[in-house]
């Protein structure tokens, strides 16, 4: 009767190991499927689009607030230099590098004073959508 009991409990715990085991394994499994789904997406193209877009709004916050504070939160809007200066155009900014196709554009929200502005930058690439945000304070710089 000993050993009954003993052998149940053996095959209760080999049991519960092989459900931990092969949930490792699912969960492993998942996360190689989805680092498959976007196998050419480079990053690096997206992190200095996004560093381009802070820089220059950076610099426009400096030079032309009031054409940053006129910008509706409700549009997409993309960068373009334009000699020395930035412009601002309604849409998105096409990128094509390693024939591969991304989208760029960023959106302006009132944080909570009319001087701070909540920056949306976004990434696309095929249905992958990426984001990044900052604040944009009214720099008031004496030349």
């Amino acid at each position: 009767m000993k050993n009954k009991g003993q052998f149940l409990i053996e095959v209760v715990l080999g049991l519960g190991l092989l459900v931990v085991i092969l949930g490792i394994l699912a969960a492993f499994l998942s996360l190689l499927q989805r680092s498959q789904r976007y196998p050419t997406f480079n990053q690096a193209i997206a992190i200095s689009s996004f560093e381009k877009y802070r820089n220059a709004l950076i610099s426009l916050a400096k030079t032309n607030w009031s054409l940053i504070d006129s910008l509706a939160s409700t549009t997409d809007y993309y960068l373009y230099a334009s000699g020395n200066d930035w412009v601002i155009a309604t849409g998105s900014e096409k990128i094509t590098a390693f024939n591969e196709i991304y989208y760029f554009s960023f959106k302006i929200n009132n944080y909570t004073t009319d001087t701070i502005k909540f920056v949306t930058t976004t990434a696309k690439y095929l249905d992958l959508i990426i984001e990044d945000y900052f604040l944009l304070p009214k720099l008031n710089v004496a030349f």
